[in-house]
C-alpha cells in the first residue's frame, strides 16, 4: 500500500510519517518530496521514479510526504499554472493499471495551529529586513495555507480515484492505520 501524506505547510505531515513508520509492521520506504525539477520529460516523472524505487525495494508499504496533490496545487498556487491537471490523471491511471493500492491522507490544521511555525520560520529567513516584509511573507504563507486546504479537498472529491482521508487532529496511529486498511 501506498500513503500518499498531504496538506499545507507546517500542519505535522512530517510527525504524522514518523507515526506511522513505527507503527507498520516490516520496513517501509519513506519518501520526502519537493518541488519536481523542472528538466523531466514529464512532471510527474519524480513520482513514477518514487514508485520504482519503491518496487525494487520489496517493502510492502510506502509513504510519500507530499506528492503528485501537492504538485497539481502548488503549480496552481505558486506557478500560476492550471496544474498539470491532464498529467496527474495519466498518472493515476497508470497506478491503477499497476496494481498499485493508494490512499491518501489530508494532514488539516486551522492556520493558528499553524502560524506560530511559520512565524519563528519568517523571523529566522528575514532577521535583517524590515516588520513590513516579514508581515508581507507570513500574510502570503496565511493566504497558501487557505488556499491550499481548499484545493487539497477538491482534489479528494473530484479528481482523485483514490480514496482518501481528511484529519484535522492528530490521530491515534493504530486507528488510522486500522482505518486505512479497510478503504
Amino acid at each position: 500500500m501506498l500513503i500518499i501524506v498531504s496538506g499545507p505547510d507546517r500542519v505535522g505531515k512530517s510527525t504524522l510519517i514518523q507515526d506511522l513508520e513505527k507503527s507498520i509492521s516490516g520496513e517501509v520506504f519513506i519518501q520526502h518530496h519537493s518541488a519536481p525539477p523542472r528538466d523531466q520529460e514529464n512532471i510527474l516523472d519524480i513520482y513514477r521514479e518514487a514508485i520504482e524505487t519503491w518496487d525494487l525495494s520489496g517493502f510492502d508499504h510506502a509513504i510519500f510526504d507530499r506528492a503528485w496533490p501537492c504538485t497539481h496545487i502548488l503549480e496552481q498556487l505558486r506557478n500560476r499554472n492550471a496544474g498539470f491537471l491532464e498529467e496527474v490523471v495519466d498518472f493515476e491511471m497508470w497506478l491503477k493499471r499497476r496494481g498499485v493500492s493508494v490512499v491518501h491522507i489530508g494532514q488539516f490544521r486551522p492556520w493558528h495551529w499553524s502560524a506560530p511555525h511559520h512565524l519563528t520560520e519568517i523571523d529566522t529567513e528575514l532577521k535583517d529586513k524590515p516588520q513590513w516584509v516579514k508581515r508581507a511573507e507570513y500574510l502570503a504563507r496565511m493566504q497558501e495555507h487557505e488556499q491550499y486546504s481548499q484545493l487539497l479537498l477538491d482534489f479528494y472529491d473530484r479528481i482523485t480515484m483514490f480514496p482518501s482521508m481528511q484529519l484535522q487532529e492528530t490521530p491515534d496511529v493504530f486507528e488510522l492505520l486500522q482505518s486505512v486498511s479497510k478503504l
